[in-house]
């Protein structure tokens, strides 16, 4: 009996062996990346629509092949560049194994000479997903240097709390000294994010000295998430 095409989301192990089982296999995590970048990219628009199944398994005795970079890169493209993108870790994780890295290329491209101003800053904001010693080193970096743009060094604040938690909060601390107030505000909001005793004090204390309208209310509001986290302690 010929081969007969396969819809997306069909069972790879149900697909004959040899060849053409292998050929499709590559074709099926390719439609499944796409149809992944899709639905995350409208999810808010349609928010009945499911999300994209698990990557397939190989045929029996094969092992599933790897995305390649190139692959990896359009399918993460398309979820940067989309209206309303909705993501959540296990979406991009699912692209494949250099997601983080890619996200560290864009995010880290000279503004104006890489990727649109849009993907950048979104692919900082992704990288709190990523946990990684590569991450940490980025952000570190990104949050402590006063030559970063502003847009970039507010997402680099936010990420590394959300990322790391109290690891972040000496350097959250000494932001809410810079001279921008949008940065004191990142970093006022930022610390909210921090489980940690001493977030409280650290924001109660600049509360009494801040003059910026903006970056009082980020930390009045991120103190009361402290003194909550604290009550429950």
């Amino acid at each position: 009996m010929p081969d007969q095409p396969m819809p997306p989301g069909f069972p790879i192990a149900a697909r004959p062996a040899g060849l053409r089982a292998r050929v499709r296999n590559r074709v099926h995590v390719a439609a499944w990346l796409v149809a992944g970048a899709t639905w995350s990219g409208t999810a808010l628009a349609n928010p009945g629509v499911t999300p994209p199944p698990p990557r397939p398994a190989a045929p029996s005795g094969e092992v599933a092949p790897v995305p390649s970079r190139a692959l990896q890169t359009g399918a993460l493209l398309a979820l940067l560049r989309a209206p309303h993108p909705e993501v959540r870790q296990v979406h991009l994780h699912r692209i494949g194994p250099d997601v983080n890295a890619i996200l560290i290329e864009f995010g880290t491209s000279v503004p104006g000479r890489g990727v649109e101003p849009q993907v950048r800053l979104r692919a900082l904001s992704w990288l709190q997903h990523f946990a990684t010693p590569a991450t940490r080193a980025v952000l570190f970096e990104l949050a402590r240097d006063r030559k970063t743009d502003v847009p970039a060094r507010r997402i680099a604040l936010r990420g590394l709390a959300l990322a790391f938690g109290v690891e972040a909060l000496a350097v959250l601390r000494d932001a809410l000294q810079d001279r921008n107030l949008y940065v004191r505000e990142a970093a006022a909001y930022g610390l909210g994010d921090i489980d940690d005793r001493r977030v409280a004090g650290i924001l109660g204390d600049h509360l009494q000295r801040e003059p910026e309208l903006a970056v009082r209310d980020a930390a009045a509001t991120s103190l009361q998430r402290a003194i909550a986290a604290d009550r429950r302690r």
